[in-house]
């Protein structure tokens, strides 16, 4: 019981030590112009600090918002892009719809809910199903390379087998001569991987880029690679090239998942080709 009033006693008299504070500072201020302005460029100070802090704790719960907008920023730029570059090639009219120009491919944004990087066979999962229209085969990107493609789907999610799977592989070519072969990942370094089968005369050189090339109806054409780094000899036979990849597989968040609105019709046409041979 003796407790409870010595914890009360020093309650009163911490708060009468604030106010006699609070009166003496108020008291000087009011006695001394220079004191006075000393201690209000104190509270501004301390006011300015406390905003700024503010401030900071705003910008950063605002980061994920920004983020996603310039996701979405990049997604219709890329849609855009696509429409023109179609009515360049094909002499679209310029009321023509996005739907209707062949071989188009347009874009979906997506965020990384899983991925792993350090495994034979790896994976990831992203946070968009067929509720958003992504089905079964269609490729998964970034503006720095392929990232892999979609293999499951359910209404929300999406199983994508990662490029760095040994048993993955896509069409790629080089920028500076179109000399085109299949680049794989060799279970190694998920920063290089490596580009097969090219001719002896391409003239490739270290340092030279390496992009999609279109050769298939699940990635566009000219979506950069990376860089090649080694060039080894076959047998005398043709070239394997070391590429450093520009993707960092370690650190992705967000991906495009796109479609080749004419995949389909390419896919059919091909199976009637090869049933009638």
């Amino acid at each position: 019981m003796t407790g409870r009033p010595a914890l009360v006693r020093n309650v009163v008299n911490v708060l009468v030590f604030i106010a006699l504070e609070a009166l003496c500072l108020v008291m000087i201020a009011n006695n001394s112009v220079v004191q006075r302005y000393r201690i209000l460029g104190g509270i501004r100070e301390a006011q300015a600090s406390l905003w700024q802090k503010t401030s900071d704790i705003r910008y950063y719960f605002s980061l994920k918002k920004d983020n996603l907008a310039l996701v979405q920023e990049n997604e219709d730029l890329k849609r855009r892009l696509s429409l023109y570059e179609a009515r360049e090639a094909n002499e679209v009219a310029p009321d023509s719809t996005v739907d209707f120009l062949p071989g188009l491919y347009s874009y979906t944004s997506a965020d990384i809910v899983k991925s792993t990087s350090r495994k034979q066979h790896n994976y990831l999962l992203i946070d968009k199903g067929s509720r958003a229209g992504i089905t079964e085969g269609m490729g998964v990107i970034t503006p720095n390379g392929v990232v892999g493609i979609i293999d499951a789907v359910s209404e929300n999610y999406s199983y994508v087998v990662s490029f760095l799977n040994t048993e993955q592989s896509i069409s790629a070519r080089l920028v500076k001569s179109d000399h085109f072969g299949l680049l794989r990942w060799e279970g190694v370094n998920p920063h290089k991987a490596m580009l097969s089968e090219i001719s002896l005369y391409c003239g490739a050189a270290i340092g030279d880029s390496v992009a999609t090339s279109g050769h298939s109806s699940i990635f566009p054409p000219d979506i950069p690679v990376g860089v090649i780094s080694k060039i080894k000899p076959v047998s005398g036979l043709y070239l394997n090239m070391e590429i450093d990849l520009f993707q960092d597989f370690t650190s992705l968040r967000h991906v495009y998942v796109v479609a080749n609105n004419d995949r389909e019709e390419i896919e059919a046409l091909e199976e009637e080709g090869g049933d009638e041979r």
